[in-house]
């Protein structure tokens, strides 16, 4: 392995690492903040940050009044409704399901551009997802008397399936737009949306009652999940290509699991250690098999980015 490979192997590891850390740390701050008070926080602290990265990489945002629905819905599905989902969901679920569901979204983008007639999806692909479903059907405990399905669980299946759509609706709006501008835009649509349900809850929020601790993390959730994993994300991208770099976003399952027993103090059963194997199995071979549809490309390119 060359020198070179090496750093962007290790840079991977390290993306992914952050990306699984965000889900757990706030899973851990959720006992304090409200969740949607976070979140809206986050994200109007987060816009202006996303124009700072864009200005950074000497990006150029514009927007084409032609594309404002096409706009609006990405980022309807990118954030503002996505995020609704996907932080109430954490709140009821565990940070591990909610990492190991949310790797279900190639998948749900596969399924949509199959059926919409986008992309013609090889049986290879169906069989890797039907052994991903039977994976998180053993996860879930079908199979071990007890049966572990949480609220959360289902709105973290539902925000997967939503940001699925996201991949779709963005890959149509790629060629006139860069993926960083894409990604300025879509968050600042998304965040206009998420203000509404955010704003009561921050102003029911204690916060008086947040340490040091949740402001940290606060922190380390508005910055590193884009402004300092976005730049090494693309950078592995432009080396082992869109493909061999999505493989990465299958640790973060991995690491979260590892991450929630040493920080959290949860407990995993055996059958949802072998059920999630099986649902990382099966989606690495969905994704592995056949040509990569450009919405996977774009899917590979922001997985995470949404945390």
């Amino acid at each position: 392995m060359t020198l070179q490979k090496a750093r962007v192997y290790l840079g991977l590891s390290y993306v992914v690492t952050v990306w699984a850390l965000n889900t757990v740390a706030v899973k851990f701050v959720l006992h304090d903040w409200q969740p949607l008070a976070f979140t809206g926080l986050r994200f109007i602290c987060m816009v202006p940050l996303a124009f700072l990265l864009a200005k950074l990489l000497g990006e150029r945002v514009h927007i084409e009044r032609r594309d404002v629905p096409l706009l609006l819905a990405c980022g309807a599905a990118g954030y503002g409704v996505y995020q609704y989902l996907w932080v109430l969901g954490l709140a009821h679920t565990t940070a591990f399901a909610s990492a190991l569901l949310a790797t279900l979204s190639p998948l749900m983008t596969l399924a949509i551009v199959a059926i919409r007639g986008h992309e013609r999806v090889n049986a290879g692909r169906w069989i890797g997802a039907v052994i991903a479903l039977l994976g998180v059907a053993i996860f879930e405990g079908a199979f071990a008397g007890h049966a572990t399905f949480r609220t959360g669980d289902g709105l973290t299946l539902v925000s997967a399936a939503v940001f699925a759509c996201f991949n779709v609706i963005s890959a149509r709006l790629l060629d006139r737009y860069t993926p960083v501008g894409l990604l300025v835009i879509s968050m600042m649509f998304g965040s206009a949306m998420i203000l509404p349900g955010a704003i009561p809850q921050m102003m029911h929020q204690n916060w008086y009652r947040l340490t040091p601790v949740d402001w940290g993390i606060f922190a380390y959730a508005l910055i590193f999940p884009i402004l300092l994993t976005y730049p090494v994300w693309s950078y592995g991208i432009s080396r082992l290509g869109a493909a061999r770099t999505s493989l990465f976003q299958f640790g973060v399952p991995i690491i979260a699991g590892v991450l929630s027993v040493v920080l959290l103090g949860a407990r995993i059963e055996a059958h949802q250690a072998a059920g999630a194997v099986l649902c990382i199995a099966g989606v690495a071979i969905s994704q592995m098999l056949g040509r990569v549809p450009r919405s996977a490309l774009w899917a590979a390119r922001t997985q995470g980015m949404e945390r």
